[in-house]
Order: structure tokens, then sequence, then C-alpha cells
């Protein structure tokens, strides 16, 4: 099958993983970043240009002279190759542009919304003609179904063994040893949730937080740098416990970092949603927590237990690989698309 994915391809960027596992998986497949590329880690003044570059290309997107001359090359390419399948990896699309894609290509179209519900924006996906919508939160195929034109899919995030892993017989050094540890970006929520956590040895790896946001007692878990591939293996293993805060516009599932230290094989807490059930077994391949309190509860117990904690990481891998790989994924994306199955199996939320 060829396939072209659009997105931005940076290191560790979702569209990157898709279109490296579909290439494992035997398809062929064409690239196109129809977006300024944000990158995912740099020094301070590297991310702060990064963000200034971002805020011009966006300004000056909706201009639509500008907007053509940035389509073109997509237009071109699609002329020139046949392609079967566009998965678009983020709501980079107008309605028109959908349209104009699919009346030169021919091909079906997915789009696969990565992130919450929190994050949709404009969400210029819900006036367009897309053959499959894929999100990865149980609440948002809720809220979709039956209003769209398009159909609407559950597809839960994942992990991407072939990048999430370390060196077979390798032992995360010092640089990543401590009681607790997260990866992602200094939001406020997450800051404000660690604040309460200054007494444990923590170690937060991400880019340079904005400067208008009071670190506190969370400065000195900021460890100035980001961590990728394989060092977000070392960092996740490297910790007792991986403590994932789930973002508040989680509402009903998880986010890609649930997967992803599951699937390195580390052990690891997350917030309760009501889709967890459906993709782990809480209490036997990790452990969830409903507020502060449980969530310290739970730390003091599980970082003084630590069979208990390798035997839940173990189980957690072992689910991981077997269920929520980007392979799998891709799977279920493409035999929907084909009319084979109806995406990921929805969980039963009683949200009455």
């Amino acid at each position: 099958m060829q396939v072209l994915v659009l997105g931005t391809f940076y290191a560790e960027g979702f569209a990157l993983h898709i279109a490296e596992t579909l290439v494992s998986m035997r398809h062929g497949v064409a690239r196109f970043e129809p977006s300024f590329r944000s990158n995912a880690a740099g020094t301070r003044l590297g991310v702060r240009l990064n963000q200034a570059r971002g805020v011009i290309h966006s300004s000056t997107d909706a201009i639509p002279a500008i907007r053509a001359r940035r389509m073109r090359p997509l237009w071109q390419l699609v002329d020139e190759r046949p392609f079967d399948v566009v998965i678009v990896c983020h709501d980079f699309l107008w309605p028109g542009e959908v349209a104009e894609l699919k009346r030169r290509s021919g091909a079906r179209i997915a789009l696969w919304f990565p992130d919450a519900a929190a994050n949709i924006g404009k969400g210029f996906f819900m006036n367009a003609d897309y053959d499959g919508l894929f999100f990865k939160d149980p609440y948002i195929v809720q809220s979709f179904s039956g209003v769209l034109s398009s159909p609407v899919h559950y597809l839960p995030e994942c992990f991407n063994p072939a990048r999430h892993q370390l060196p077979e017989g390798e032992v995360p050094g010092a640089e990543y040893q401590c009681d607790i540890a997260t990866a992602g970006n200094p939001h406020s929520w997450r800051v404000a949730f660690y604040k309460h956590l200054a007494g444990y040895h923590v170690k937060l790896w991400g880019p340079p937080p904005p400067l208008w946001l009071p670190l506190g007692p969370v400065a000195a878990m900021y460890q100035g740098r980001g961590v990728l591939n394989a060092d977000k293996a070392r960092a996740f293993l490297g910790a007792k416990v991986v403590l994932n805060n789930l973002h508040y516009g989680e509402i009903w599932g998880l986010n890609a970092r649930t997967f992803e230290a599951a699937g390195v094989g580390a052990f690891q807490m997350v917030d309760w949603r009501p889709g967890l059930a459906h993709l782990f077994e809480d209490g036997v391949e990790l452990v969830s927590f409903r507020g502060l309190s449980d969530c310290k509860r739970k730390l003091e117990h599980y970082l003084g237990h630590e069979h208990e904690r390798l035997a839940i990481a173990r189980a957690g891998k072992l689910r991981a690989e077997r269920e929520h790989t980007y392979a799998h994924r891709l799977g279920v994306l493409l035999d929907t698309l084909e009319g084979s199955v109806s995406g990921h199996p929805l969980p039963s939320i009683d949200y009455v």
C-alpha cells in the first residue's frame, strides 16, 4: 500500500513514529510537512527562537496567497505519485484542502488527532470530508459521533518499540537515578502538581518552562533538557516511579506517556481515567491514583516495595508490547478505512 503521511517529522514526533512504523510494515511511504516544524528539544535560546518562528508562521498562514504557496508542493506530490491512503497527523488542513487532496489523489484520507480535547483549536476537521477521524479519548468520540459527517473512531495512543528501548544489557546511569520522574512540557498544571512533591527526589525532563511561570520548588526538579528515544527509556527506567499526572484535558483517555512508560518496562503511577481499565489492568500492569492524597499514599507504599514495582512493570511491558504499539494502531486504522473494522473497541463508560 502506498501511504502519504502529513505531519511534522522532528525527533520523536507523532508523524515520524507513524511513517517509520509504516515502512517496517512494508508499506510505501512518502512524507509531507504542511506546517512549521516545532523542534521538541534544544537550548533555551533555541526553543525561544523556535517559538517566535512558530508564531510568525501561524500569523501568516491565514493569508490566502501565502497559504496557497505553502500548499503547492503537496499538490505537486500527489499529482506525480499515486497514493492509496493519506494519514493527516494533526488538524493541519482546511476543509477545502481536504476536498482538493481527495480530488487530486483519489486516496482515502484519515485524520489521526493525537491531542486532548482542550487542544482541538479551530477544528478544521469538523467540516471537512475525511474518510475517517481517529481520536484517543473516548469522550471525543462520544461527543462527535452522529454530529460530524465524517466517521468518528476511537484509536488510543501507543508507543514505538523501535525507538523506546535501551541497548541490550544497559542499565541507566546515575544521571537518571531518582525516586520519581516524568517527561513532558512544563505546563502550569504539571508545575502546580509537582510543587506538592518537593520532599521526594524528583527529576522532570522537558523543554525550558515559560518565563512567566513561577516554578518555586519545582525549579530544582527540572533537568534542563528533554529526553527522546533511548534517553527517555533511561529516564523512565532510572526512576523508581514514573509519575504520570495527566493533563485535565485528558477526560476519559490516556496520554502517550502512559504507553511509553509501560513499553520500556518502567513502573508507572497514572491519574485514573474511565477508559484506563480497557487498556491496562489497574494494580497489575500499572497503578492509578485518584487525587493527590491517594497519590502520596501509594507513592509511600511502592517506593518501599521494589519487588511489587518490578512485577507490575514487567506485566505492563508485556501488555504494551502485545497490544499497544504503533503497528497495532496503524493496522486498525488501515482496516477501518477498508471497512473491515470500526476503530479500536470503545470502552463501556457510564457518563450519566
